[in-house]
């Protein structure tokens, strides 16, 4: 019936307990802004040269990546396909844009002309990075969503 063995000292139980619980508290800490998560990307697929030298990546319905916490503005490069014979390749998307999940712009494609969004993150958090989010509407064949050009952050502060 008794859950603890009664071969330990109480001390010893205590002990590891609090050995347990310490350890807890400092692997949340550090999970709470580790260093490396700006470098983390979701929904994204790798870079590559277009012809005339831009790099891209495409997304898929929903993609996030992180920036620095104390960038002012970030512009946001998109674009997307519209081709006729695909079915849905024709029709308008609405690409959505979050900062750590509240919505920060909203842009129309109607056509495959890119489009520069500049994002203003609110002010410095007590952590690194801030994540930015993008959600398209609809996507298109092999669940491509937008072409994203490279972010450029500027700091304002």
């Amino acid at each position: 019936m008794d859950a603890v063995s009664s071969d330990l000292p109480p001390g010893v139980v205590v002990t590891r307990v609090l050995g347990v619980l310490c350890a807890a508290v400092v692997a949340l800490w550090y999970l709470r802004d580790p260093a490396w998560v700006i470098n983390q990307t979701t929904g994204l697929r790798p870079w590559q040269r277009e012809s005339d030298g831009r790099v891209v990546r495409w997304s898929g319905g929903h993609a996030s990546f992180f920036v620095p916490a104390d960038a002012g503005e970030v512009r946001i490069p998109v674009s997307t396909t519209f081709d006729k014979r695909e079915p849905g390749g024709d029709r308008p998307m609405i690409v959505t844009f979050t900062i750590d999940d509240r919505r920060a712009a909203r842009v129309l494609l109607t056509d495959a002309a890119w489009r520069e969004v500049l994002l203003t993150l609110p002010p410095p958090a007590r952590r690194r990075g801030r994540r930015i989010d993008i959600r398209t509407s609809i996507t298109r064949t092999d669940n491509h969503g937008v072409r994203i050009g490279q972010p450029c952050c500027y700091s304002s502060r």
